[in-house]
């Protein structure tokens, strides 16, 4: 985590999300990651927070070899790659990853796959020209499904658009007003 993170929830609740890892060593018992004080052998697959997976994968041991191999979480694999691909504002990140770009730009910094950078790049833009349209006009029936499939970030921009709209409407309100108003003599 940056220091810049440090204190913001919506990153360190993106750190805890589950990411599958591939032991390159054995780890003893005594290290517990599996909760039952079992040994976890070379070539074993467990799902670690993410927080917790980077820093093993940081880690290099005396022989130049990595402790574990870190791959991509089902939020980010082939299947979600591809439906972001044909129908960015179809996906339901909140069923994926609450804080999908967020941890998604996080793995980036860890994971190797360039494909991802640019898929998560034009999700986001196709994604956030629905978002504005529909945080300036508000909301019916249809695009409150639209709107149930947003991350957390998204969510966000959608109020800051609403709070923009509304300020918006109360500013040419209050200046359409002063332009009929007479003084009475």
């Amino acid at each position: 985590m940056e220091n810049d993170e440090y204190y913001d929830i919506d990153s360190i609740l993106a750190e805890y999300t589950k990411i599958p890892c591939i032991f390159q060593q054995d780890i003893d018992a005594e290290a517990n990651l599996t909760g039952d004080l079992t040994d976890i052998p070379q070539g074993s697959r467990i799902e670690l927070p993410f927080w917790l997976a980077k820093a093993f994968a940081q880690l290099t041991m005396e022989s130049n070899q990595q402790l574990l191999q870190i791959e991509l979480p089902k939020a980010f694999n082939a299947r979600v790659r591809n439906a972001l691909e044909a129908s960015p504002s179809t996906v339901d990140y909140r069923l994926l990853c609450p804080f999908f770009y967020l941890f998604g730009n996080k793995l980036l910094d860890l994971v190797v796959f360039p494909e991802l950078g640019r898929v998560l790049e034009r999700a986001f833009k196709t994604r956030l020209r629905n978002i504005m349209d529909y945080s300036q006009s508000g909301t019916n029936g249809m695009e409150s499904d639209f709107l149930q499939k947003l991350d957390e970030t998204e969510k966000g921009l959608f109020k800051t658009g609403q709070e923009s709209a509304t300020q918006l409407r109360h500013w040419y309100n209050k200046k359409l007003f002063s332009l009929d108003y007479k003084p009475l003599k």
